[in-house]
């Protein structure tokens, strides 16, 4: 089950990097911050699942509840941000049919 976790962990940051690169638009120190975001979430997240893979292998149910809204949290936050900065959350966008009934 670990070396499948190791694999999925590594075939899911490349399709991420692959998925982010023609997104990034813009000034340099967003395109730094976006990446160093997915990087932190990244780690984040698969530290994560190896903790509570280990505390759960183990035994330790309150250490695995916790670590489940430890990391899970942490990793939902980043992802929000990253969605953010994406252009994912919030930002506005206008249909053909809107511009022709604004004009």
């Amino acid at each position: 089950m670990s070396i499948f976790l190791i694999f999925l962990a590594g075939i899911l940051f490349l399709a991420g990097i692959l998925f982010i690169n023609p997104l990034i638009k813009g000034v340099m120190w967003k395109r730094v911050l976006i990446w160093a975001l997915y990087v932190v979430g990244n780690a984040v997240l698969w530290m994560g699942v190896s903790f509570i893979y280990i505390n759960a292998s183990v035994g330790h149910a309150k250490a695995t509840s916790t670590a489940i809204f430890l990391f899970g949290g942490i990793a939902i936050v980043i992802a929000i941000i990253l969605a953010r900065l994406l252009g994912f959350i919030g930002s506005k966008k206008l249909n053909k049919t809107d511009e022709s009934v604004q004009a």
